[in-house]
């Protein structure tokens, strides 16, 4: 990531979509050799996977329009596996994600086409972080990619999230 908007950068991702297709796939298979229906989602199709994701406990969402996860930041993506398979759930986290994003401008500073604005927007009803994705979306397929919103952000810095979630949680906690 830390070569984008270069075209290195868009072909990582690509490579990265292809490799975590062939993980979903091969746990559906297994899934299924357990018995029970399951059908792998790498790119999304129909689905949205990010609201499932936070549903799920995997993150927050971020300034950027990303899901943040605590120990892996910004720098992954999501692949879904639905299936009748009986398992635990969990529930959505706060890992202080909203708290770092009010106060950083490191995306917003940096996104070349402006997309990414300062403060939550209401979206359908919901306040939450807002990208013109019309402007993203225009200049990441004018630069064959971009992602520099992602590798920017603070929580995308290796080790780093965990420290950013302790750090904000206590200080909220202070008051």
């Amino acid at each position: 990531m830390e070569q984008a908007p270069q075209p290195e950068a868009g072909l990582e991702v690509v490579r990265t979509y292809r490799r975590s297709s062939s993980y979903s796939n091969r746990l559906a298979a297994y899934i299924r050799s357990l018995g029970w229906p399951a059908e792998a989602f790498a790119l999304g199709r129909d689905i949205l996977m990010m609201p499932s994701a936070i549903q799920a406990g995997l993150g927050q969402l971020g300034k950027h329009g990303s899901l943040i996860n605590r120990e892996l930041g910004s720098n992954f993506r999501l692949t879904l596996v639905l299936t009748d398979l009986p398992m635990a759930t969990d529930a959505p986290v706060d890992i202080g994600v909203d708290d770092v994003c009010a106060t950083c401008r490191a995306c917003t500073r940096y996104c070349p086409p402006d997309a990414i604005y300062d403060d939550k927007k209401m979206v359908r009803g919901v306040e939450k972080w807002y990208v013109d994705f019309d402007r993203c979306a225009w200049y990441f397929s004018m630069t064959t990619g971009c992602s520099i919103c992602v590798e920017v952000c603070p929580w995308s810095e290796p080790g780093r999230g965990p420290k950013l979630s302790e750090i904000v949680l206590a200080r909220r906690e202070k008051g």
